[in-house]
């Protein structure tokens, strides 16, 4: 019989990573995804995406045993505590760094039993099975792959059955390698160089302190696990050999039950990635974020349109092409689980303006006029392409698949891709320059002022001749577009509401190409509390933002989307999205009330 969690339960899991791949660890401790070697490998555990296979790490107690877990001193570690009448354990789980691992070190007062079923090529390919000496190798009969496993326990282990073990109460660890070749796994000559396990909690929980302890910026109580967690999420989801950040570590999580909106995020967004940098920089993590904007610096084109495609793999690679996996049969009967994203044949003219605003953001925050002019190139080739082609329709922040438009975010960022290069001139008393794209810059504001406001509906419109709305046009202001206090932006504002909030939570729009939407969008919530913080009504703004953050979980993670009636997330999880909103509302708020 197939588990409960696996096949009708929530998402409602743990988040770990080492930078290279991810983990999702369910409440009682089933390990349901783990990508191994890198964040959009095939996963090793994919129980998330059909529950049928129970291809998942699980462990069992017992009947009446409860469940509570926290993170370790403020890491990517996941303790999870089991309690029963028949005693204690304590589970701590981590990845160790720099390494294609997973670790799980346990101390139990009671018997316990695992199941470790591992598969290849996402649940294609059913692995060998070859027990030894303290473990085991799970291999794959087409080549020379390999997920192994070895135990150190102070007590009797017993094999039960093929991926089955019990464990007589006591202490130890089980660590699992991925390898590409078994010739130089856990039982090879070479075992000995990999994590010991004590060394490696040390290790990470130092790695972890080290990272954050640059930090300036300290948040306010009621908000101080939320930004934690988001600070967590989202420098686990940096690709540390190249600075890439991806979106989510999961692919095809659905943002409705039961729908095929079901995408692959494992992949570094430019948009996202340039957000990314911006929250952390503004957050104080200056290194960090120069490490993103290095990535995307390293995939920018300064011959034709800068960043030629909406996203890259983590290696800085050209993204996959869209396919679908149809032995699977998706969460919750989700279909289909789609790995790739066809988002990477789209033009999308927002990126360049993203980017540019992260890189003014660490020009405004350091004064490195040496990065600056070392990476003046990047500058002139966003400029001279905006210059060209603001007037071209595109696929706009929302990846609609079904026709181009003029959409006015869009717009608005390629405006500020030209009116920040205007500025980054002036720091560089590059007067040429400014002299030329500052009142090319105000020619495009113009020409986004005059089609994207509609006199029937007074607001501004999601698109250059619609009459909807879309929570994209609250950064007119938050990005210098236009002022807190212009008319029209408030009647828009006063718009948005009516349309697209209900118990302040918020909507990025009410239809797409795919019909009406059914769920309010993280990001969105963020934008809403640092417009209203803007305004000055604070009152508004934590009404906003602690209503997002009041559907996270224990943990305090968060998907794309929000289920308002259950808060259960919706979408991939988690969402850097929504967590570099907490991150910018948070610093946005308290900054506004210093």
């Amino acid at each position: 019989m197939v588990p409960q969690n696996m096949q009708n339960g929530k998402i409602d899991h743990g988040f770990i990573s080492n930078g290279y791949g991810a983990a999702l660890i369910s409440p009682n401790a089933s390990v349901d995804w783990l990508t191994l070697p890198r964040f959009d490998s095939p996963p090793l555990f994919c129980s998330l995406l059909d529950g049928r296979m129970d291809n998942s790490f699980r462990i069992s107690f017992g009947e009446n045993t409860t469940f509570s877990r926290n993170y370790v001193a403020g890491s990517l570690i996941l303790e999870t505590i089991a309690e029963s009448e028949s005693g204690r354990a304590r589970i701590r789980d981590l990845m160790p760094q720099s390494e294609s691992s997973f670790m799980r070190y346990i101390k139990s007062t009671m018997p316990f039993s695992i199941s470790i079923r591992p598969a290849f090529e996402y649940g294609l390919i059913n692995p060998s099975f070859y027990l030894k000496d303290g473990g085991a190798i799970f291999g794959d009969p087409t080549g020379k792959q390999a997920f192994e496993i070895k135990f150190r326990w102070t007590s009797r282990v017993t094999n039960t059955g093929r991926g089955e073990w019990n464990f007589e109460k006591g202490s130890g660890y089980i660590l699992m390698l991925y390898t590409n070749d078994v010739g130089y796994g856990l039982f090879s000559k070479k075992g000995g160089v990999y994590s010991i396990p004590k060394e490696a909690m040390k290790a990470t929980v130092e790695y972890w302190k080290a990272t954050k302890s640059c930090c300036p910026f300290e948040p306010p109580a009621w908000a101080k696990k939320a930004f934690d967690t988001s600070l967590l999420v989202t420098l686990g989801l940096i690709y540390r050999p190249s600075g890439a950040i991806i979106a989510s570590p999961t692919t095809s999580l659905p943002e409705i039950v039961g729908s095929n909106r079901n995408w692959d995020y494992r992949y570094a967004w430019i948009r996202d990635a340039s957000f990314a940098a911006k929250a952390l920089i503004k957050a104080g993590f200056i290194i960090k974020g120069r490490e993103i904007l290095n990535f995307l610096l390293s995939v920018l084109d300064p011959s034709r349109k800068p960043f030629n495609h909406t996203l890259y793999t983590v290696d800085g690679g050209p993204p996959p092409s869209e396919k679908t996996l149809d032995w699977l049969s998706g969460y919750r009967g989700s279909r289909p689980v789609r790995v790739g994203n066809a988002a990477h044949l789209q033009i999308q003219l927002d990126i360049e303006g993203e980017f540019m605003k992260a890189l003014e953001t660490y020009y405004d925050m350091t004064k490195d006029r040496d990065y600056l002019l070392n990476n003046w190139w990047a500058v002139e080739s966003i400029a001279r392409f905006t210059e060209k082609s603001y007037k071209r329709t595109d696929a706009g922040i929302w990846e609609e698949r079904d026709k181009e438009r003029h959409y006015t975010h869009s717009k608005v960022m390629m405006w500020n891709a030209l009116n920040t290069a205007s500025k980054l001139a002036i720091e560089l008393e590059k007067v040429e320059q400014y002299n030329r794209w500052k009142p090319k810059a105000e020619n495009i504001k113009n020409y986004i002022l005059e089609n994207s406001w509609d006199d029937d509906i007074q607001s501004f419109v999601r698109s250059f001749g619609s009459k909807e709305v879309d929570a994209s046009l609250l950064v007119m202001p938050l990005y210098g577009f236009i002022s807190i206090d212009d008319e029209k932006f408030k009647l828009t504002l006063r718009k948005i509401e009516d349309e697209l909030v209900s118990d302040h939570m918020v909507f990025r729009y009410r239809k797409d190409f795919l019909g009406r939407t059914r769920h309010p969008f993280g990001l969105a919530n963020s934008w809403m509390a640092r417009v209203k913080s803007m305004q000055g009504e604070r009152e508004e703004a934590l009404k906003y933002i602690t209503r997002l953050i009041s559907c996270s979980n224990d943990l305090g993670l968060l998907g794309e989307h929000t289920d308002m009636k259950t808060c259960e997330p919706r979408g991939n999880y988690p969402q850097l999205f929504t967590h570099i909103g907490i991150l910018e509302a948070v610093i946005d708020i308290q900054n506004a009330t210093q």
